[in-house]
């Protein structure tokens, strides 16, 4: 099975298409425990006193919830189990390319969590490299065209 998906960060302004390939189980697996844990609820653990390391704590301020519990120590290793099954191949666009290409995937993930101020090096930094790339592809286009 084959499934795609388009990867950006919003603070280097990079952006990818991951094409993802594996067995229809291991996506099924991996869809399946991501469900549940997020279904899984915040119950606070008790203030149990424990020691872990000679270090005496309890286990809500360790562990938090049973949300927490069973992310670190059911969902996290099935969830890198299925990774290491998945092939990968990913292919670089620059951010502004499929920001245009896709507007919905951009508008559906932004959510502001740097400053403007943070990242307006990257940000134009990924501009040019973006018009550097359109022009190189337009060049291509025209040669095909020839």
């Amino acid at each position: 099975m084959t499934r795609w998906n388009i990867a950006t960060n919003d603070y280097f302004f990079t952006s990818s298409v991951i094409l993802e390939k594996a067995p229809w189980y291991i996506f099924t697996i991996e869809f399946c425990i991501q469900w549940i844990c997020y279904f899984i609820p915040q119950i606070p653990l008790p203030r149990v006193k424990i020691k872990i390391n000679n270090e005496e704590t309890n286990l809500k301020d360790y562990y938090g919830t049973v949300a927490d519990l069973f992310h670190i120590y059911i969902c996290s290793p099935i969830t890198q189990w299925c990774f290491r099954k998945i092939k990968s191949d990913s292919i670089y666009f620059p951010y502004k390319e499929l920001e245009r290409m896709f507007p919905e995937k951009f508008k559906s993930e932004k959510e502001l969590l740097f400053t403007e101020e943070e990242t307006k090096e990257n940000k134009e930094y990924s501009e040019i490299i973006g018009e550097e790339f359109l022009a190189a592809y337009k060049k291509l286009q025209q040669i095909n065209l020839q």
